[in-house]
């Protein structure tokens, strides 16, 4: 138990440094603006290419990847299915449902629950590369092509891909680690800088949208929607990627490892991606609040069963 709540005590204490900038108003009225703008195509893109290359082609190929892979889009899509059959609700809207009940908190809260709770960091790893050269490129892209004006035919799916660093940080990021390219250290050393940037701007980004703000509020018309996607994050996930996990033979610590990092909050950038798109923010900020507080029982639980 001490463990799990190590690890969110890092994640509140950032998140209330946000909160108490935002009260004070120390960034002016545009802080939030500028923070998500930097996270979204500067530091991030960092952070994908950083954790790209530092991977190699056996954790890129894992069986903890499979998992990470199938349980996040077999959960997106059944979600999407789900707001269709049983709503009226399109676009954004649908498209921010699915991926607040499926990108996982892998950066700033994979670390230290794998640390704490699993006994090493590595265990985070998986997830972290599926959603950076998987999942990311790919919801953004979407979001792109469903909110921007000029995304229509070739020419739009183009632009969609030029308009995201991140798509194209992936791209070069898997590229040389699938052909075994090394860089240098020194000539990572800015683009390091720049990715340490990405989660305490994504946290403290989060911290501001908080202040002033009313969770669950009945006139933003989301509270059906963001118990879906809470929902889905919560339980959905982490029981999908246990039966991929016994499916493809996993067992022991190693299938608690995977179910465990499914069972991870929605990640602060889906907030980010849903600012910059202007695409159902408050539904994207609500669902990575009650998914954070959610998790711990779903955590604790989750070690009972199969930590043993």
């Amino acid at each position: 138990m001490s463990g799990v709540l190590a690890g969110f005590f890092i994640v509140w204490a950032m998140i209330a440094v946000g909160w108490v900038v935002g009260r004070t108003g120390v960034l002016g009225p545009h802080g939030r603006y500028v923070l998500n703008r930097s996270t979204f195509f500067i530091a991030s893109p960092a952070l994908v290419l950083v954790g790209l290359l530092e991977s190699d082609v056996a954790e890129v190929l894992s069986l903890p990847m499979a998992v990470a892979g199938i349980s996040g889009l077999a959960t997106g899509a059944i979600v999407i299915l789900a707001v269709r059959l049983f709503t009226q609700r399109r676009g954004a809207d649908l498209v921010m449902t699915a991926i607040s009940g499926s990108v996982v908190n892998g950066a700033n809260m994979g670390f230290p629950i794998a640390l704490y709770v699993l006994g090493d960091i590595s265990h985070a790893l998986p997830v972290i590369l599926f959603q950076q050269a998987v999942y990311t490129p790919l919801y953004l892209f979407v979001l792109h092509r469903i909110t921007e004006k000029d995304s229509s035919g070739p020419a739009g799916v183009l632009r969609s891909i030029i308009a995201n660093p991140t798509i194209i940080a992936s791209a070069v990021g898997l590229l040389l680690v699938l052909a075994g390219v090394k860089i240098p250290a020194v000539a990572l050393e800015p683009i390091h800088s720049l990715a340490d940037m990405a989660i305490p701007a994504m946290l403290l980004a989060y911290g501001l949208s908080l202040y002033g703000s009313r969770p669950l509020a009945k006139d933003d018309g989301y509270r059906g929607l963001i118990a879906v996607a809470s929902g889905s994050k919560l339980l959905l996930m982490p029981v999908i990627a246990l039966g991929v996990g016994l499916l493809l033979g996993m067992r022991g610590a190693s299938l608690y490892e995977v179910v465990v990092m499914a069972a991870l909050p929605t990640a602060q950038n889906v907030y980010v991606a849903a600012a910059r798109y202007r695409a159902s923010e408050n539904l994207a900020r609500d669902t990575v609040l009650i998914t954070t507080i959610g998790t711990v029982l779903v955590l604790l639980a989750i070690s009972a069963v199969l930590g043993a």
